[in-house]
């Protein structure tokens, strides 16, 4: 799974370490957008999902600066919003890597480097997109 994960992220290179981390995911088929959804484990402390960064129709779709493992609610959006293909969803989360030593649940752990990883003690960073084909 990290390979492919990497595949999809970073074309393969080697991930750049460091606290935040994203990744770019196209559009394959027209969809209407209804509700964006985050995901990260403990060490997460913010998300944002943007589509089409660094053009002009650049739009947040959604932006939490203070994470909260405990409310991951799908936020829905004020209306539905067209999304096409070769258009592009952008993930970037950040991760505090100290937060190990400090929350009840990891701090018995030993200290290791994070990664990718299904357990809770692992990390995420996963946006859900609710969406419809019909419109």
């Amino acid at each position: 799974m990290i390979e492919q994960l990497n595949t999809l992220c970073n074309k393969g290179a080697v991930p750049a370490p460091g606290p935040t981390q994203h990744c770019d995911i196209p559009v394959r088929d027209p969809v209407l957008l209804y509700a964006v959804g985050p995901h990260m484990h403990l060490l997460g402390r913010s998300i944002k999902v943007d589509l089409n960064p660094g053009t002009p129709g650049e739009r947040t779709l959604l932006h939490q600066r203070s994470y909260n493992f405990d409310d991951q609610s799908p936020q829905r959006l004020p209306r539905p919003l067209r999304l096409d293909a070769g258009d592009i969803v952008r993930v970037s989360c950040t991760h505090d890597a100290s937060l190990r030593s400090k929350l009840p649940e990891l701090k018995p752990l030993p200290p290791r480097y994070v990664v990718w990883g299904d357990g809770t003690s692992d990390e995420m960073c996963l946006a859900l997109l609710i969406t419809a084909t019909k419109f």
